[in-house]
């Protein structure tokens, strides 16, 4: 998310994930920069080194990632056979690789350069001015603090330093530019008419034309494969509820968890930030000769909401000279000028909250379900081990579930996908991890039970159901409506191409609409490759696909329509190279040369400078087999 606030133009890191697969994962991130090194390092680029904590921080970091974009959780193999794991590896190199030219040419950037260019990024200001409760929001919700942020920058402008200077001089030529803004932006109006088929104008099927689309499209007339699955459960939300906490259990736990339940002292603060010292020391003075403290901020461009720092407690306050001065302040004091990391301020408590100590009584609920989930999960590891021991001696998971009292189901016939012969959903218990570990295994197999969120899931696949064509008696009206469907689409292009030639061959566009039985209608402004409700994608590739004046046809999305369409006026949008569309093209041609520059300079660098890989160590946190990435 922090990248987003960063020039991403000019970033070292979207330039080179412009060229890696795994880029989009986000490799590169904060704890990859502030990871440290290990006695043994996974690689070594000159004077840099990559450890193994580095490359497993990472892999996780992009398996998460890849999960929440895709809704689905890819396996160890699944990733190796993707190259993600050998991708990963390499954008830490190449960093590295960066890193170590960095070092050579001794260049760094201080810390406080950093905190002025903050400063003045408007990511981080509301109404044109830094924004300290904004700064600060935005480095927690990226899990930082003041310090690694400073860091990472620093690292980044040194890196964003040595790829800027990789293609700092190249610009595209001005008439490529133009050529695809033209291309781009060239805008076409139409004349066009729509027939139409149905199922009355076609022949009903024949026995001997169902029985070859059936045979030459099977796969339409598949039945997926089906498996039986056994399987039973113990979750802690099953067994938490029926669990009784004693009193003295509640008292235990209570003097256990007593902090938990101990509120720290919070304040509102009021910030008024200030660029110099003197300027806070003359606001202060005019506060403390009678003038309204809000009224100083509004002066300033600074709404109540900007200023204010609502119930905060003091571990909340990233800038640790501010909090001490926040916390020092009795109800309605102003402070003298504090000068922090990034800004220098005036504060002022509007409200101060004790230290609370929540009693027995006052948490008695909340602790009673916490006790219930710890004992919940100490008794489903005692169940779990008797229900490995009652499947080491060949037990039945139906008497094993009965003795132990847990759930226990057998679904018949599911697919991989949950849903049944009859084309129903499933329910199966724990859904997703289940299907997807049996049909991974096979009947007669011992698997190790699955461990979501604390829960454990044992299952067994009692039969398979092979994949199966369904017979013809069975699916014949789909057949039919399948057969009824392409016949349709067949009668449709045979008129349409009929028509067009008749057009090309002299005829208008208004006779033949009448000899249809149909009207003209007419559309504007249509642009290349952007549908809209009259005209999807094909119809208006189509049309571009033919000069002014000129006719073509397209079908439409239902199969039951086509559109007998003329050119007509082509607009060629004037070009200016100043615009906004003009720049961000440029912008474009320029990031693809530039990422084909990068990546002939990286491979020369890392030539240049040497790497090396520790095997052994890259079988180890890949899991890899191959000793080579």
């Amino acid at each position: 998310m922090l990248e987003m606030f960063r020039n991403a133009g000019k970033s070292w890191v979207a330039k080179i994930l412009l060229m890696l697969l795994a880029g989009s994962f986000g490799v590169w991130g904060i704890q990859d920069i502030f990871g440290g090194f290990n006695a043994t390092a996974l690689a070594t680029i000159g004077n840099q080194e990559i450890s193994g904590q580095q490359y497993t921080s990472s892999y996780q970091k992009a398996m998460q990632s890849l999960a929440q974009q895709t809704g689905q959780n890819l396996t160890a193999e699944d990733a190796r056979r993707m190259g993600i794991d050998r991708s990963i590896l390499n954008n830490l190199i190449q960093s590295a690789a960066i890193d170590a030219q960095a070092s050579d040419l001794k260049l760094s950037i201080s810390k406080q350069s950093i905190a002025e260019e903050a400063k003045g990024n408007p990511a981080f200001q509301s109404n044109g001015k830094f924004d300290p409760q904004l700064f600060a929001r935005i480095l927690q919700q990226n899990g930082l603090n003041e310090e690694m942020y400073l860091a990472s920058e620093s690292r980044n402008r040194a890196r964003n330093a040595i790829t800027d200077a990789v293609d700092r001089g190249f610009k595209p030529p001005n008439t490529l530019v133009e050529a695809l803004y033209q291309y781009r932006n060239e805008q076409r109006d139409a004349k066009y008419f729509a027939i139409k088929a149905s199922e009355t104008d076609v022949p009903a099927p024949t026995d001997e034309e169902l029985k070859k689309q059936y045979e030459a499209t099977p796969a339409a007339y598949t039945a997926p494969e089906y498996r039986s699955i056994a399987v039973m459960k113990v979750e802690p939300a099953d067994m938490a509820p029926k669990i009784a906490i004693t009193s003295e259990a509640l008292s235990a736990g209570y003097e256990k968890y007593k902090q938990d339940y101990f509120t720290p002292e919070k304040r509102t603060i009021l910030q008024i930030s200030f660029p110099t010292v003197d300027e806070a020391k003359k606001a202060k003075d005019r506060i403390s000769a009678g003038e309204d403290f809000l009224a100083i901020a509004k002066e300033r461009g600074a709404s109540d909401a900007d200023i204010t720092f609502a119930d905060k407690s003091k571990a909340e306050f990233l800038d640790k000279t501010v909090a001490e001065a926040a916390f020092k302040l009795k109800q309605d004091e102003v402070s003298e000028p504090v000068s922090g990391s990034l800004v220098t301020a005036l504060l002022k408590a509007t409200k101060i909250a004790p230290e609370k100590q929540s009693s027995l009584d006052e948490v008695k609920v909340e602790l009673t379900k916490r006790l219930q989930g710890e004992r919940a999960l100490d008794e489903i590891q005692s169940i779990y081990d008797a229900v490995e021991d009652a499947r080491a001696a060949q037990t039945k998971f139906e008497d094993i579930a009965k003795a132990q009292g847990i759930p226990f189901v057998v679904v018949p016939a599911v697919s991989a996908t949950g849903f049944g012969p009859d084309g129903k959903e499933v329910d199966v218990p724990g859904k997703a991890d289940v299907l997807k570990a049996a049909f991974a295994s096979d009947v007669g197999v011992e698997n190790d039970a699955l461990t979501p969120h604390d829960s454990y899931f044992w299952y067994e696949v009692r039969e398979v159901i092979p994949s199966a064509l369904k017979p013809l008696d069975t699916v014949k009206a789909q057949v039919t409506s399948d057969v009824t469907a392409r016949k349709i689409r067949e009668l449709l292009t045979e008129r349409a191409t009929a028509i067009v030639k008749k057009l090309d061959d002299g005829a208008t566009l208004e006779q033949l609409a009448t000899e249809a039985k149909t009207e003209i209608k007419a559309a504007q402004g249509l642009r290349r490759n952007e549908a809209n409700t009259e005209f999807d994608v094909q119809a208006v590739t189509a049309l571009f696909s033919v000069p002014e004046k000129e006719f073509a046809w397209s079908l439409e999305g239902d199969g039951k329509t086509a559109k007998i369409m003329q050119s007509q006026t082509v607009l060629a949008e004037p070009y200016n190279s100043n615009s906004p569309q003009a720049k961000e093209l440029a912008q474009s041609v320029k990031d693809a040369a530039s990422k084909d520059l990068l990546t002939a300079y990286l491979t020369a660098l890392q030539g240049q400078i040497g790497v090396s890989i520790n095997d052994a160590l890259w079988q180890q946190v890949s899991g890899s087999p191959n000793a080579t990435p």
